[in-house]
Parts: C-alpha cells; structure tokens; sequence
C-alpha cells in the first residue's frame, strides 16, 4: 500500500503546523469567515507526524489520522460536531476572538477543544483558503469558556495536530426539477 501525503505541499507548511505562527493569525479574521460560512468543515487529527521517507519532512497521511471531526450548522456561536471519538452528534460553542478559531464540546466534566490557527493552503487561482492547520487537546480546564486563547496556547505542545477543510463554500447547489 502506498502512502501518499494528503497534501503535496504539507510538507513545506509543516513548520506552520508544528509551531503556529502569530503571522498565521494575523489575516485570520478572514480567513476564519469563510470557514464560519461553510456548510460542512471536516477535519482530521493525528497523534504523531511520519517522516517522509524520501524527503525526512514531517508529513500527515491520509487514511492514518486518529480522528476525524466533522462539523456542520455552524452560526450564532454554535455548531452540530459528530466525531469518531464520540457516539451521535454534540452541540458545540463556537467562540471566533479573532486570533483563533474554536469549537468547544463540554461533556461529563471534560472540555474537547478543536482550535483553527490559520491558513496553510490557498487555491492558487482564487487565493481562498482551502485547508486550515488544527488542533486538538483534551483537557479539564474551565477557563476555556472565557479565555479560550489562553488555554489553546498553554495545550498547544501536546495537542493532537491536524487540519481542516470546508466544502460547499461559495458554490451554487444544484436546481432541483419540480
């Protein structure tokens, strides 16, 4: 079986992906509202990076994530979350303080945090943001419903890293016959 990156150019933003970078954010108020206006975000998370065997870049590869998000009816601070780590579907908060992105789910004391920091690959036609770097960590603190860069930032080193995209963003769906 062959292993392909999910992305060719992955491996040229996976400095962006391991370290995010305050520049990364810093055009993330846009960014970010095409994301908000998707129908559909999905994304997906990894425990570790492989190396490219042929390169020795640090790559994730598709098909081998450990987890998949997928979100949908995103507005009004809320979203639907269904995940492959969680039976049925979960209402989440969307918080968007301009900096970073997050969806956060509260269940049974603990608090899931899905955090997008910003852009990491464009269409080179429209300069649209197509995939997004992402995090995601577990963890039981409540400051994250108040300050939830705060917590991002203090997780960020052992968060699960992965990405995001969105489908159906600014294209027309199709007329139905009546």
């Amino acid at each position: 079986m062959k292993r392909e990156p999910i992305i060719p150019r992955l491996a040229a933003c996976c400095a962006g992906l391991l370290a995010p970078a305050a520049g990364l954010a810093a055009d993330a108020a846009a960014t970010f509202a095409n994301l908000l206006h998707a129908r559909y975000v999905h994304c997906a998370f990894y425990k570790a990076y492989e190396a490219d065997r042929a390169t020795g870049d640090l790559v994730l590869v598709e098909g081998r994530s450990n987890s998949l998000t997928h979100l949908q009816r995103i507005g009004g601070g809320h979203a639907r979350q269904i995940s492959t780590r969680v039976a049925g579907a979960r209402d989440v908060t969307v918080m968007d303080r301009g900096r970073y992105l997050h969806f956060v789910d509260y269940m049974a004391g603990m608090y899931v945090l899905t955090t997008v920091y910003g852009c990491i690959e464009r269409d080179p036609s429209s300069g649209t943001c197509v995939t997004y770097g992402a995090m995601q960590s577990r963890h039981f603190d409540p400051r994250v419903l108040t300050d939830p860069d705060s917590v991002y930032e203090e997780l960020k080193a052992d968060a699960d890293p992965g990405f995001c995209d969105h489908s159906f963003v600014n294209l027309q769906e199709a007329a139905t016959r009546q």
